[in-house]
């Protein structure tokens, strides 16, 4: 009988560690529930940005910009990059992202996300009831702009994946 009552204070507590985990262990978690689905990687001609596609997502590139778009077509994902001139300073991600809010049509409160110099985000629902993910990223000389839209929360299947393939974009440094 006591090793009955050993075991079971051993799965508790398994289960409290588990449920509590350290930093390493819940972020490998939340990396794995994010990103669960399994996407290809497109990375641009210049190969200094990348981004996931999920399966059965849609991936469209412009001249100006890729749009990955779920299949249901409720989620888009747009990046648009923008290069520094000459003229303009380095480009710091927290500006750009203060200057897009300012003038994006925002119903109710905006939840501002991590923000440095290198990236900045920030979600908000917009007069329509649509919601939508921002993020903006920056190395100095280039500066991607990339927005979740979507006609579903963003914690919905489809939101939490396009909010992934957010999640995704790298921006390498140009030598």
């Amino acid at each position: 009988m006591p090793t009955i009552a050993k075991n079971l204070k051993k799965n508790t507590a398994g289960k409290k560690a588990a449920k509590n985990g350290s930093p390493k262990t819940s972020a490998k978690a939340s990396k794995t529930n994010t990103n669960g689905f399994r996407s290809g990687t497109y990375i641009v001609p210049r190969g200094h940005v990348s981004i996931a596609v999920p399966t059965f997502w849609t991936l469209r590139q412009t001249n100006d910009d890729l749009q990955v778009e779920s299949e249901a077509s409720e989620t888009t994902v747009v990046v648009t990059a923008y290069q520094r001139s000459e003229q303009v300073k380095s480009l710091d991600a927290r500006d750009y992202l203060k200057h897009f809010l300012e003038t994006a049509p925002v119903a109710g409160r905006v939840q501002r996300g991590e923000s440095s110099k290198q990236k900045a985000s920030a979600r908000y629902r917009d007069e329509e009831g649509d919601n939508w993910f921002v993020l903006f990223i920056s190395n100095g000389k280039t500066l991607l702009l990339a927005t979740c839209h979507s006609n579903r929360p963003l914690t919905s299947r489809e939101g939490k994946t396009g909010v992934a393939v957010l999640d995704s974009i790298t921006l390498k440094t140009r030598a």
